[in-house]
């Protein structure tokens, strides 16, 4: 089975959303802005949901024994959900820092 681009691309598309909410979130927190920080990282959070789905989804077709070609767009796909959560918990502990009470 040939990767096309409606296999990888909405992994990049998530994890692109949930990175670019992620940070936003960060700005909101160092604002103090606490309401539109847990917005902004729920938003995050649901795009990486999402993300991690259209993944796990590749993963099963290899299960299922339909095996999908490994190629650098396949790669580049998976390291932008990896990047995605790394940033979504950096984002997180950062924010917890910028919102402690002092």
């Amino acid at each position: 089975m040939t990767m096309d681009v409606e296999m990888f691309m909405p992994l990049i598309t998530e994890a692109s959303q949930a990175k670019t909410l992620a940070y936003q979130a960060l700005g909101q927190a160092k604002e103090k802005d606490i309401q539109g920080y847990e917005k902004g990282i729920s938003d995050a959070k649901k795009h990486l949901i999402a993300a991690h789905k259209k993944q796990t989804e590749l993963l099963q077709l290899n299960r299922r024994e339909q095996q999908i070609d490994i190629n650098v767009y396949i790669i580049h796909a998976m390291d932008h959900v990896t990047n995605a959560q790394m940033i979504c918990d950096m984002a997180q502990e950062l924010a917890e820092l910028h919102l402690k009470k002092e």
